[in-house]
């Protein structure tokens, strides 16, 4: 192969390597509303945290303190309304809070497998509740959840999201499922599988 050609390959895969970054704890992730997971990829805030105004017009500091209308201006055109039940996230200080289940939770484990714990609301049957002979309860729980950075997808955080999530490292897919059932679904090896895949497997953003 001439040298010149050899080298032209190489220039797209050296240009991505210079574009990206493991994620590290502290990075900074840029502050503001991401519409979609792909925006939180790119660490590209759809709606930076500077465009961000109350119904007053005073400058947003905390998202999540914010009560009554959430408004924006972009560069050009008339002031918009954020619809907070529409987008997917957003980041303050760093932090990244996920819109699922019953509001806005923060990502507690970053990593290509996040962890995150969330509170779910569920209907449970009573029979007699109130003397009735038919009736419901609502109840709220708390669930703990993985986000696979590679698909956007919500799983379980057991051994069959787990399972799932290990599909895309076939080595580390492969000693999970040789180990007894009831070990696949302790805490502790689900953590510990959680750490290997991340450690072997680097959470990347745009430089």
């Amino acid at each position: 192969m001439r040298w010149w050609l050899f080298f032209a390959l190489l220039l797209p895969f050296a240009s991505n390597c210079q574009d990206a970054v493991n994620y590290f704890g502290g990075m900074d992730l840029h502050d503001g509303i991401y519409r979609d997971f792909q925006a939180f990829r790119d660490n590209r805030p759809t709606i930076p945290m500077e465009a961000l105004r109350d119904a007053q017009g005073m400058a947003v500091s905390d998202i999540r303190r914010t009560s009554g209308k959430l408004l924006w201006q972009p560069d050009t055109g008339a002031q918009q309304t954020v619809d907070l039940d529409r987008i997917w996230g957003f980041c303050q200080n760093d932090v990244v809070y996920i819109g699922t289940g019953n509001g806005f939770y923060r990502i507690g484990l970053m990593g290509s497998l996040a962890h995150l714990v969330v509170e779910e609301t569920y209907q449970d049957w009573n029979p007699y509740m109130y003397g009735y002979p038919y009736g419901s309860v609502t109840r709220t729980v708390l669930v703990q959840q993985l986000l696979d950075m590679t698909t956007g997808q919500y799983l379980p955080f057991n051994a069959s999201g787990m399972d799932k999530a290990l599909l895309h490292d076939p080595v580390l897919s492969e000693e999970f499922r040789g180990l007894p059932k009831k070990q696949r679904n302790s805490f502790e090896v689900l953590f510990r599988f959680l750490r290997l895949y991340n450690d072997r497997n680097p959470l990347v953003f745009p430089e």
